[in-house]
């Protein structure tokens, strides 16, 4: 192959990737009418940083004004409390045990409690275990390891991308331990990327398409000469 031809070759074959962007540059959004949501994550820093991720997470009870938490309240105040009969992690038949099973962490005014049980002869002993601020942070962290590779991949780029889709980890407001750290959401920002998809396979498309023309008249001269 002559160095004329070479170049028709690398012309068609520019000018078919370019008319095909859209499977290698946006695989899940063809149509280019997706929405698109990007999630910013850097680590937590600091105890004040931190105590708003507890506040946020899904994973803590906040027990304020607009949730009373009687029991809760009551154990944290007043120390122990013996429940008649043996509290069962799998029963779900009281309201107290159905919010241990569902939180991980108590927050009562300024402080944080894991739920303690232990059996009694006489049925289970509710309790609590204070946490410090930092603590309580790394005992309600989802392990890397244990979340989606988007999940990961936002931990360790400091950003991720997609399309159509939402990361329930950082929905919730998880905070996220990776290789010691603990990291949080940032920032979220979602949106139709239409208008600028369009623009940009417009411009890609006629490029592909002026390649491709290019390449064939070159052919048809090399073919006659």
């Amino acid at each position: 192959m002559n160095a004329s031809a070479a170049k028709t070759a690398v012309l068609l074959v520019l000018g078919i990737g370019l008319l095909l962007n859209p499977i290698y540059l946006y695989p899940d959004d063809l149509t280019g009418t997706g929405t698109v949501s990007t999630y910013d994550v850097e680590p937590v820093t600091n105890e004040s940083t931190a105590k708003g991720v507890l506040f946020r997470s899904d994973r803590t009870l906040k027990c304020g004004t607009e949730r009373p938490c009687a029991l809760e309240r009551e154990i944290a105040e007043n120390g122990p409390v013996e429940y008649e009969p043996v509290v069962q992690r799998r029963d779900s038949k009281t309201p107290y045990q159905r919010a241990w099973n569902r939180y991980a962490l108590i927050a009562i005014d300024d402080g944080y409690y894991v739920p303690v049980e232990r059996s009694t002869e006489n049925g289970t002993l509710l309790a609590h275990r204070e946490l410090s601020t930092m603590d309580a942070l790394e005992h309600i962290a989802i392990p890397s390891d244990r979340a989606s590779a988007d999940v990961r991949e936002a931990i360790e780029t400091g950003s991720v991308t997609l399309i159509d889709r939402r990361l329930p980890e950082f929905e919730s407001g998880d905070p996220i331990e990776h290789e010691g750290e603990i990291y949080r959401v940032t920032g979220f920002s979602s949106g139709s990327g239409r208008s600028g998809l369009w623009l940009l396979r417009l411009l890609l498309g006629l490029v592909g398409t002026t390649c491709i023309t290019i390449a064939w008249e070159r052919r048809g001269r090399e073919a006659t000469s």
